[in-house]
């Protein structure tokens, strides 16, 4: 399995938090990739990361949605990669204990994605062990996971079209695709959200934010709907059926009919 990991303008904490992280869990430096910006200001500090046989990606792609299409075609159709943010520091269970195999973890979620056909798998998306317990160990219903860390099996036929709702768009169309993901509850990774820099943060604002999810819930309004928080910002909400398998179905024929017409 390699692991694949967008940064931009972050190579120390890139190198502090999810380089040390993943090298602290025994996984080999030749099966990490990093994708930076080959304008960053950082490119040379990155590149100094092939040093330690790490593989350093400069690539002309603006855009975190753009660079998670760039590293779909970068590897191969149907192999496992494991993405993270460049500054995950740790990964929890649900007791708030750090886990002692990561790649365990992932092999255990293969595992289960190969016999039922699941090509997408995240994990809970907060750090809070009474939420996470809440909830069975795995899931597979239509379910929001956060882009820190995802298990996915490489179909060149899902490409994002959104920056800043990528994640949510990746939940919905791999469910869409396979009518279900898998969830595993139990397992969350430790970050900073909305830190300063990062691919997420390249023209990151409450506007951008808010056309990317209207684009979402126009094209998937049987699953989600826009709604705006108290503090001003647009997010997504899952209409309370659409975990249904066949509500994917049927959103899938209709949105390949009216395709054709």
């Amino acid at each position: 399995m390699n692991f694949a990991i967008p940064s931009f303008q972050r190579a120390s904490i890139l190198k502090e938090k999810t380089i040390n992280y993943l090298l602290g869990q025994g996984v080999e430096p030749s099966s990490i990739y990093v994708f930076v910006r080959e304008d960053d200001k950082d490119v040379g500090e990155y590149l100094s990361l092939e040093s330690l046989g790490i593989n350093v990606h400069p690539i002309d792609i603006k855009g975190i949605g753009a660079t998670h299409n760039y590293i779909t075609e970068y590897f191969q159709e149907d192999e496992f990669i494991c993405e993270l943010d460049d500054d995950v520091f740790d990964i929890i269970d649900k007791d708030r204990n750090s886990v002692r195999d990561f790649v365990a973890v992932l092999k255990d979620m293969m595992e289960i994605m190969i016999k039922e056909n699941i090509n997408y798998g995240g994990f809970y998306q907060c750090d809070n062990p009474k939420f996470m317990s809440g909830n069975k160990q795995y899931t597979t219903d239509l379910r929001y996971m956060l882009g820190l860390m995802r298990l996915r099996r490489i179909k060149k036929d899902i490409k994002v079209v959104t920056n800043y709702a990528e994640d949510f768009e990746h939940c919905l169309r791999y469910f869409v695709r396979d009518g279900k993901i898998l969830k595993n509850n139990w397992i969350a990774g430790k970050t900073k959200n909305y830190a300063e820099g990062g691919c997420n943060g390249d023209g990151r604002g409450f506007e951008t934010e808010r056309t990317d999810k209207e684009l979402l819930a126009e094209e998937f309004p049987m699953l989600c709907r826009l709604f705006q928080r108290k503090n001003g910002r647009y997010d997504l909400r899952l209409k309370e059926y659409a975990g249904n398998p066949s509500v994917a179905h049927n959103f899938k024929k209709g949105h390949m009919i009216s395709k054709m017409n």
